[in-house]
């Protein structure tokens, strides 16, 4: 059986001191305009400060919270420590202390919340990425199936003819066949570039891809992704200008195609058809090689140069444009492989100007 304190013996502020020095919770008491009257001890340990340094202050000043407290609700707040540039994430939860019904002062106890405000925001920023990832693959999902379903149906449209042909005199269809295996091919070569495209994606979304480099003529590949990726039409359309026949780099060559291949097809895409032209310019100087390539497209809003290399994100005004806005986010990435940085001029209904420096 306990025996009966004394109240002579311990007074009833000293026995609110024995209680709380034994706290892991932080205990404040304030009088009526907030500057603290009492502090536990544990303000040491979880802050820093001597009990002296903060009993007469105002908390929001030795302690620069960023915000007021407030009465009678839980209240999550960075409180900062004193020999540390960081802030601890402290729960506090002030309540009124009524003597003969009027408030004498407030009773504040505060605990600290620094693992749990951290686990929180842990789960926070990985539900966040997998809601971005789901969208991501829906998007995907989506836009690759919208892609892919025109060279489907011209393919599987070919086949039907060429399957009618094959019944029918075939040295007098012979033209009809060759034009509709033109075709498929022409789609298949479409579809194999939408699907490494999304598989270069999907690989620099998850890890990033080791690169290995080659010596590689640059003047060579660009004529080389012009050759097998641009129509002899649109060939046409091309203008390549370098004051060298030979310029060599220590690079990757699939890398350099997706980012020419890119560029080109985005510069002829954009552009009216009957005033398409593209310039190519090659410019070595002594540790880096530029390559600019420009068009006189639609150009680029001055609010959207930020958001172009964004995988997916298509202008508003290319809604009538076919595409599903992964070639620049694929020439940044690729570009980003390399060591190479990018730089953009533009005006609307002007052109664009895409300039890549690669080192040497």
């Amino acid at each position: 059986m306990l025996r009966p304190i004394n109240s002579n013996i311990i007074e009833s502020a000293k026995l609110f001191e024995l209680i709380t020095s034994h706290l892991k919770d932080l205990i404040i008491l304030f009088d009526k305009q907030f500057s603290i009257i009492y502090i536990s001890p544990s303000v040491k340990r979880l802050l820093g400060y001597e009990l002296f340094e903060v009993v007469g202050k105002k908390v929001e000043f030795i302690f620069a919270i960023s915000e007021p407290l407030r009465i009678g609700e839980p209240q999550v707040l960075g409180y900062q420590y004193k020999h540390k540039d960081e802030k601890r994430m402290l729960e506090s939860l002030i309540k009124p202390v009524y003597s003969n019904g009027d408030i004498e002062c407030y009773l504040a106890i505060l605990r600290d919340v620094d693992v749990r405000e951290s686990l929180r925001k842990e789960l926070e920023r990985a539900l966040k990425k997998e809601k971005s990832l789901n969208e991501h693959k829906s998007k995907l999902i989506s836009i690759a199936s919208h892609e892919m379903k025109s060279p489907l149906a011209t393919i599987s449209s070919s086949l039907e003819l060429i399957s009618i042909y094959l019944q029918e005199d075939k040295h007098t269809k012979l033209i009809s066949l060759e034009r509709h295996i033109e075709k498929m091919q022409t789609q298949l070569e479409r579809l194999n570039s939408v699907v490494d495209e999304l598989l270069l994606t999907e690989k620099n979304n998850n890890y990033q891809q080791m690169v290995v480099l080659e010596r590689l003529d640059l003047v060579s590949v660009i004529d080389g992704v012009i050759k097998e990726s641009v129509s002899e039409a649109d060939q046409k359309k091309i203008s390549v200008k370098c004051t060298e026949t030979k310029i060599l780099i220590d690079s990757n060559k699939i890398l350099l195609h997706h980012i020419f291949k890119n560029l080109i097809e985005n510069s002829l895409k954009y552009s009216k058809p009957e005033k398409s032209k593209i310039q190519i310019t090659i410019e070595p100087a002594k540790s880096q090689v530029d390559v600019s390539v420009k068009d006189n497209g639609i150009g680029i809003h001055p609010l959207e140069k930020d958001k172009i290399f964004d995988q997916f994100y298509r202008s508003n005004r290319t809604t009538e444009i076919t595409g599903f806005g992964i070639g620049l986010s694929v020439v940044k990435e690729c570009a980003t492989m390399l060591d190479a940085k990018i730089t953009i001029k533009s005006s609307v209904n002007k052109g664009s100007t895409f300039k890549i420096s690669f080192p040497k």
